[in-house]
């Protein structure tokens, strides 16, 4: 889960409040909250990434270690995997780990074949991944 897909879901967590009130209340740039959530590469310096992981009660590290596993990265790496045929490890924030072969990857899931069983994972909720070299 990229640190912008955690900061959304920690967002509805605490009542879903918009981005301006946000913004306001912990002393971010204005524009930044959309700017995290919505785009697909890391967005957001470190002390903007600590003063939300405070306002939301967390460990800054939390957020921080989540910035470099961006939904790009996690495109990147499902695709590649795809491509060589080669299978991927996911692990997940529920602390669950999948390891198969991509059968298809879209903005929102992905389709692991897990030892002849088609796995749909919402893309969300992977935390991070690694290439399988067999």
């Amino acid at each position: 889960m990229s640190s912008g897909d955690y900061l959304r879901f920690l967002r509805a967590l605490h009542g879903g409040k918009d981005f301006f009130t946000i913004e306001a209340e912990c002393g971010v740039p204005s524009g930044i909250m959309r700017q995290i959530e919505q785009r697909y590469r890391a967005v957001g310096d470190k002390e903007t990434l600590r003063k939300l992981a405070e306002y939301y009660g967390v460990p800054a590290e939390e957020v921080l270690w989540r910035h470099e596993w961006s939904r790009a990265r996690l495109t990147f790496a499902l695709e590649d995997a795809l491509r060589k045929k080669l299978p991927i490890r996911l692990y997940l924030r529920t602390g669950e780990v999948y390891q198969g072969r991509v059968k298809w990857v879209d903005l929102g899931a992905t389709c692991l074949d897990v030892d002849g069983r088609e796995i749909v994972i919402q893309r969300h909720w992977v935390d991070k991944w690694e290439l399988v070299t067999e």
